[in-house]
């Protein structure tokens, strides 16, 4: 969990950075490209100035968010980088650290510096039994109306969906030809 906490937002930040660069830059001309030449958000923003027609599907900010407030909970863990107890824990590492700033180059070094302080660190265990407390709380997702519950009928924890044998799978008939 150490190694989600430093090289996620590391690596979040690298791609943002990229993506800026991409969409801000002039792409090298192409005789071969039907698409509009320029920069890409320049023509994403007015296609009209670049030949090209505009078929973007505006969405109101109000109508995203109703459904962000129908359907996304950000309270539910899935949200959270680590649990919090951990979260709050490693980041007093990081801090006694001296919180340095997370690059390609020091990203392993802050990593291992972290686990080795983590590892020396007596609180680890209590940490991850609230982790277990906080686990077991979780409550059930509730099914959507108008869905069903997937088949599940094997009992080893393996349940085959593809569409081999109308959904059924592989069986020993498939196996054995006759001539």
């Amino acid at each position: 969990m150490v190694f989600h906490w430093v090289f996620i937002p590391w690596l979040q930040q690298e791609l943002n950075n990229y993506q800026a660069c991409v969409n801000n830059t002039q792409k090298c001309h192409n005789k071969n490209k039907v698409l509009p030449h320029g920069v890409p958000k320049l023509v994403h923003s007015s296609p009209e100035d670049y030949g090209a027609l505009n078929f973007k599907v505006m969405v109101s900010l109000e109508a995203m968010v109703q459904v962000r407030q129908v359907y996304i909970n950000p309270a539910h863990p899935v949200f959270d980088l680590l649990p919090p107890a951990l979260g709050t824990f490693i980041d007093e590492c990081y801090a006694y650290l001296g919180r340095p700033s997370v690059s390609r180059n020091s990203a392993w070094a802050i990593y291992c510096n972290l686990l080795g302080m983590l590892c020396q660190r007596a609180e680890i265990p209590r940490i991850m039994e609230v982790m277990d407390v906080d686990a077991a709380d979780e409550a059930e997702l509730p099914l959507l109306e108008g869905l069903e519950e997937l088949p599940f009928d094997e009992t080893n924890g393996g349940y085959y969906m593809g569409g081999v044998g109308n959904g059924l799978g592989l069986r020993e008939s498939t196996f054995f030809f006759s001539f």
